[in-house]
């Protein structure tokens, strides 16, 4: 039988500590757990709806509270060409200030798809002024999950055409 020699004795003992060490240093790294698709779901519908509650109630910053610093903005009403990042966006809604008139709304049929970390959703929006239903609005927003939250990061409202 063969004497262990020091440098042989380390060099077995070094090689044992990797492979114990490499499967905890795999499992330890810093990416968070992405909610479940339910979870997301239920996340971002509860934001959708909060925001767009606010807008039905005159409030047009609603959106800002779920917007991301790099959202993209477009829609019939004045951003056609889209408003880009979170300043400008909220100068953007904050010109809808006083100009949209209270109403009841419904929020139809969502249709999610899931990216790992990003989710889109298609929905429609459906306002009614006075007993008068106004044309619907299709809706895409797009979900990030980063630093434990989903924000918007594109937002797209065009209305439906009679």
């Amino acid at each position: 039988m063969k004497k262990k020699t020091p440098a042989r004795a380390g060099l077995l003992y070094s090689a044992v500590l990797i492979l114990l060490i490499s499967p905890l240093l795999l499992t330890c790294r810093n990416e968070q757990a992405l909610p479940t698709q339910d979870e997301a779901k239920s996340a971002i519908w509860e934001k959708i709806k909060t925001a767009n509650d606010k807008w039905a109630s005159g409030d047009p910053l609603g959106f800002m509270e779920c917007a991301a610093p790099d959202i993209i903005w477009s829609d019939d009403l004045g951003a056609q060409n889209r408003v880009i990042g979170y300043e400008a966006l909220k100068i953007y809604l904050e010109a809808f200030k006083g100009q949209i008139p209270p109403h009841q709304h419904v929020l139809i049929d969502p249709v999610y798809q899931f990216y790992n970390d990003i989710v889109i959703v298609s929905y429609r929006y459906q306002g009614t002024f006075e007993g008068e239903t106004a044309a619907p609005w299709k809706v895409t927003s797009i979900y990030r999950y980063a630093d434990a939250d989903w924000l918007s990061v594109h937002e797209n409202w065009t209305e439906v055409k009679q």
